[in-house]
């Protein structure tokens, strides 16, 4: 849950040079910031009934600093996390009754137009950027409206969503104090998003998850997802939720779902840690027995045949889109893999993959 700042891939092949550099990220917290994040996170914690208290913890934590906020915007997203599954879970229930409406007379040939579009990106001498943008998100976005009820409209005909949505935003309006903050101090580069982060942003993209869930979809893809489903009960909520978002852009694409490899995830958070711990954010790693990504997927007794990694972002869908619209990462997104493993620690996210 949060923001688009750093992103750098480089799938196979030499290391550009800025894969070496050093990230701006704060230094570690001291052993009396990590005391006074929890002790606010325990003060969040025991004010549940009284918002008002609650949202002076959140002014506590940014008089606190870094560590403080984060610590806590970390107890807000997991607190929330059942609350806004069960949103989504009813959001896709409306959105699947809304499906069976909208799929009619789907004309083959202009689909299967549209996804090669997509999909022979890659194969372009000019294959960059502004490539995608120009070519790869418009096909996208008529693919989703062929295939996908659209958000608003599954929102606008439920007066019971209305209400629970109504009830995400108190709540909602501490994470995104502690997001804003947290975007805040990231530095002032042409890597930084232009807009901060709002929770209703997130809100519509767990919307548009549970409208993509209720899209067509082959009956392996449908066992697949619904597996990792279960699978993801064992991962952090934004992992699970970077899953879903590649599988259900791959499902609009035609590809397979990429099944959850825990052993993959396993590896995948240990370098996330290891850069957020060793600040360095790179596919080589300076740890011994963990250099390349291929060595560590073996240390957790699996293989990787790619990897992303993305420093800065912290919504499980927003990475997919940042990694969808670069070259390197777009490749690895959409090719032919069988297995994913996603790992998250703070603003980093590392993805790998297998066949």
């Amino acid at each position: 849950m949060l923001t688009v700042a750093l992103f750098f891939i480089a799938p196979t092949g030499q290391l550009p040079a800025q894969a070496r550099s050093e990230p701006k990220t704060p230094s570690k917290p001291t052993p009396e910031q990590q005391r006074l994040a929890a002790k606010l996170v325990s003060r969040f914690r025991a004010a549940r009934k009284d918002p008002q208290q609650r949202a002076q913890v959140v002014e506590a934590a940014v008089e606190g600093g870094p560590a403080c906020v984060s610590a806590l915007y970390m107890a807000i997203a997991r607190e929330m996390h059942p609350q806004i599954s069960r949103y989504s879970m009813k959001f896709y229930q409306q959105a699947a009754a809304a499906a069976k409406k909208k799929i009619g007379s789907v004309r083959l040939e202009e689909v299967a137009k549209l996804r090669q579009t997509v999909l022979g990106l890659q194969n372009r001498p000019d294959f960059t950027k502004e490539t995608i943008v120009k070519f790869g998100d418009p096909a996208l976005k008529q693919l989703e409206e062929i295939f996908v009820v659209d958000r608003a409209q599954v929102l606008e005909e439920s007066e019971s969503l209305k209400t629970e949505r109504r009830q995400l935003q108190e709540p909602g309006k501490l994470w995104e104090r502690c997001a804003v903050y947290l975007y805040e101090q990231l530095p002032n580069d042409e890597n930084k998003p232009k807009e901060p982060p709002s929770f209703e942003q997130y809100l519509r993209g767990e919307e548009a998850l549970a409208a993509g869930l209720a899209a067509p979809m082959d009956r392996q893809t449908a066992q697949i997802i619904a597996a990792n489903a279960r699978l993801a009960q064992q991962l952090e909520p934004e992992e699970g939720r970077a899953v879903l978002a590649l599988n259900l852009t791959r499902n609009l694409l035609g590809l397979n779902a990429l099944a959850i490899d825990l052993k993959l995830c396993a590896a995948a958070r240990d370098h996330s840690n290891d850069m957020q711990t060793l600040k360095f954010f790179a596919h080589e790693s300076p740890v011994p027995g963990k250099a390349t990504p291929w060595d560590r997927a073996k240390r957790f007794g699996a293989s990787a045949a790619g990897e992303n990694i993305c420093l800065g972002v912290r919504d499980g869908k927003a990475v997919n889109m940042v990694w969808f619209h670069s070259p390197g990462h777009h490749k690895n997104m959409l090719a032919k893999h069988a297995r994913v493993g996603m790992g998250q620690v703070g603003a980093y996210f590392t993805e790998l993959f297998g066949h």
